[in-house]
């Protein structure tokens, strides 16, 4: 032992435990190193955190102040004062007064508005929510205070708008008085008339009171800035005296940080750019909050890490001394009993490990004989007792006792599996098939075994290229019950071993039989109803019982091959499909038949694929080398299940070809009726019922298939084409309305001017008018 002195695990676990307190040291220098950083990170997330809020409460106003411009824009009392005179008449004035009241319901809607007015230039007068005013005097009591001048505010109306934000110091407002303007020339389709001009005033206050909500945060300023870097608004820090924006930089990207000193002090500058104007929103902080943070950060670091060392160390101590002691009186146990010398050990637990290695190493050997024999000699012994194959005075109970098989009752059932698919299990470089396959049916094995012994015993074995499982149900099992467990047994072991091993089979299981001396007829059966695999298809399970008794016929009435070859000359994938299967199913589950006779069905079920195919084609042989090459497909398939697929695949080429001739024939019919409503639209009596009459078609198709392609009824598609051909013929010199409106089919004034109105907005007189007057222009 005192070799080991200098070698002790006591002194190697110190030296782990040293090892350990030395990690934190390490780690202090790199979290001292990063602390600033990831504090400085961590603060400017926040801050774009909080001025991507910013930007989304005043940016949700400003497209509100937009939305409110269409909406003002396009109000039809608005409208209506474009062209009033100075010397308003009855119902100008009441036109205005209704406009107070829609005004005053905009003005409610947006807490960032303060006011509005427009100022209607023909008229020389201005509106509000309130009351409408010659321009001196409205300048007089709401703008003479503020620095401008009548004659700059006057040319500043008279000037053409097109829905911008103006800062009220670029227009002429003194300093410290300027609120943002957005102003828009009226009519908002056509500003360059500047019939009349929108101003809108923004609540500057409300604004700066947003940028103060964000001030509270951790001390910082926030500032917007217009298009020109200039400050449109501030928080009161910010406005007090606080930390100066950074100068000669431009706000390249959508978002971004900078670092500036100004006034003495460094500050970190973080900006984000509106998504709606070409404002920018800032945030300014000084760097001395970043080094208060990261200050207190690393004296609590080296707190912690001081006091873990203290504990630590102590701790190492008392653990090592306390956990040596069981592992000494080991060493001394082991040494009495062992063939290994402990002079060979490095230390204690190699002296150990040594000693346990050797000792397992033998057992294990041997056990591995053991199982390699027993495995050998009981899947032969099984297969033997499958197959019927053992001797009149073979000692059966005493062999299954030697190899653990002990049966619970004499009810018994086979169960085989063949492999169909395992290629997904292995790398592509594995290609030793037979021992790809030894491993394969390892895995089976074990699962199936396991399944079985849930419930039931069941015993694995190979034989004729396929698994054979012999299972012996528990005492009490019905028939009936024993069935429905086989049935479960095969469905999760197809599940698991699908999932997870990427292993595909079919199998197949006989009749439950009442004694040990049935087992060979149980592994017959369970083999006859394997023969079915070409016919159910792979990966199936197989019931003898279904098969035991083939029909000698099937069942193809003469109405489901019309139904079918009629649902295939509609183009009707689904229906035909749902034909096919269930003729499919009826056959081949519900009434089992013989191989041969499955083939004949599936014959005469092809046979009626290409007839319909070709009654589809319309004679003209659209089809037939898509079907040559089909029918070729099919009658090389293996399996049932495999030719019902293609099958299927060709179905759903006929249908969608048939299906494709239809929708041609749609675009075709509609282009012609388009066609026909543009050479009878003179026609007074021209209707959905005309369009009926001439294309031979039920009235109430004509409307329901021009809606489905035009999106609009028949009427009003007619009307919007008269009214098109309205507009071009008011624009003549000499348009009379009662001229246009006969020539574009209506004979009647007041409903011509009813269905312009509708759909241009204006009257023909009016639209007339504007048409004029902008010629002049």
């Amino acid at each position: 032992m005192r070799k080991w002195r200098s070698n002790s695990i006591l002194f190697a676990w110190l030296r782990s435990y040293a090892l350990v307190l030395l990690i934190p040291l390490a780690m202090m220098g790199v979290i001292y190193a990063q602390t600033q950083r990831v504090i400085e990170d961590e603060i400017n997330r926040a801050n774009s955190s909080l001025l991507g809020q910013l930007r989304e409460e005043i940016d949700s106003q400003l497209e509100h102040v937009q939305r409110m411009r269409e909406v003002v824009a396009f109000n039809a009392r608005v409208r209506g004062l474009l062209y009033a005179p100075e010397r308003l008449t009855a119902e100008h004035r009441l036109t205005m007064v209704q406009a107070f009241a829609d005004f005053r319901t905009y003005s409610s809607t947006n807490r960032y508005i303060d006011t509005f007015y427009i100022y209607y230039r023909t008229g020389d007068f201005i509106v509000t929510d309130k009351a409408n005013y010659a321009p001196d005097v409205f300048f007089q009591l709401y703008l003479a205070d503020t620095g401008l001048t009548y004659d700059v505010w006057r040319k500043f109306l008279d000037a053409p708008h097109r829905g911008e934000f103006v800062n009220g110091q670029d227009v002429g407002v003194s300093p410290g008085e300027g609120d943002i303007w957005f102003t828009q020339s009226l009519p908002i389709e056509n500003p360059n008339d500047r019939l009349a001009t929108l101003v809108i005033h923004m609540n500057k206050e409300r604004l700066q009171a947003a940028l103060e909500n964000i001030r509270t945060y951790n001390g910082g300023d926030a500032y917007v800035l217009d298009g020109n870097r200039r400050v449109l608004a501030a928080s009161v820090g910010a406005a007090e005296g606080g930390p100066a924006l950074p100068t000669g930089w431009e706000p390249t990207e959508h978002t971004g940080v900078v670092r500036h000193t100004g006034s003495g002090e460094e500050v970190v500058v973080s900006y984000i750019r509106s998504s709606m104007l070409d404002w920018t929103y800032v945030y300014s902080l000084p760097m001395r909050l970043y080094a208060e943070k990261a200050g207190y950060v690393r004296n609590l670091t080296l707190l912690t890490l001081l006091i873990a060392v203290v504990l630590g160390a102590l701790t190492a101590v008392f653990a090592a001394r306390r956990n040596y002691v069981p592992i000494r009186r080991l060493v001394d146990s082991v040494s009495l009993r062992s063939k290994v010398e402990p002079h060979r050990a490095r230390n204690e637990l190699q002296y150990i490990g040594e000693t346990l290695e050797e000792a397992l190493e033998r057992n294990e050997t041997m056990r591995r004989e053991l199982d390699k024999q027993n495995v050998v000699l009981r899947s032969n012994l099984i297969v033997r007792l499958l197959k019927g194959r053992l001797e009149r005075n073979f000692p059966l109970e005493s062999a299954l006792e030697e190899y653990r098989i002990r049966f619970l009752s004499d009810d018994f059932a086979v169960l085989l599996f063949y492999i169909e698919d395992f290629s997904g299990l292995f790398r592509a470089e594995e290609r030793d098939v037979e021992k790809n396959l030894r491993f394969v049916h390892l895995i089976l094995s074990n699962i199936v075994e396991e399944l079985a012994s849930r419930k039931h015993r069941g015993w694995v074995a190979e034989s004729d290229e396929m698994l054979a499982c012999l299972v012996n149900f528990a005492p009490g099992t019905t028939a009936a019950q024993a069935k429905q467990d086989v049935q479960r047994l095969l469905e999760e072991a197809r599940s698991f071993l699908g999932e997870r091993f990427r292993i595909e089979f079919t199998s197949s299981f006989g009749g439950v039989h009442r004694s040990a001396e049935a087992i060979p007829t149980a592994y017959r059966e369970a083999m006859e109803a394997m023969e079915y695999r070409m016919l159910l298809g792979a990966g199936t399970t197989i019931d003898y019982e279904q098969i035991r008794e083939p029909g000698a016929s099937y069942a193809y009435p003469l109405e489901k091959e019309q139904q079918f070859i009629n649902h295939v000359k509609s183009g009707s994938f689904e229906m035909a499909k749902a034909i096919m299967d269930e003729v499919i199913e009826r056959n081949l589950q519900e009434s089992p038949m013989s191989i041969d006779m499955a083939r004949c069905f599936m014959f005469d079920l092809v046979s009626s694929m290409m007839k319909a195919s070709a009654e589809a084609a319309s004679g003209k042989w659209e089809l037939l080398e898509e079907n040559q090459r089909a029918l070729q497909a099919m009658l090389q398939e293996q399996t049932v299940a495999s030719m019902r697929a293609r099958m299927t695949e060709f179905l759903e080429s006929v249908c969608t070809h048939v299906e494709a001739r239809k929708k041609s024939r749609n675009v075709r019919l509609k282009d012609e009726m388009l066609a026909y409503i543009e050479e009878s639209y003179r026609d007074p009596n021209l209707s959905a019922a005309t369009l009926s009459d001439t294309f031979a078609l039920h009235p109430s198709y004509v409307s329901r298939f021009f809606k489905e392609q035009t999106g609009d009824t028949v009427s009003d598609y007619i009307n919007r084409r008269r009214m098109a051909k309205a507009k071009l013929l008011l624009q003549g010199e000499d348009a009379a309305i009662k001229a246009v409106s006969e020539e574009v089919g209506i004979y009647s004034i007041s409903t011509f001017i009813r269905l312009f109105k509708k759909y241009e907005g204006v009257t023909p007189g009016v639209y007339r008018d504007i048409h004029k007057e902008q010629n002049k222009a």
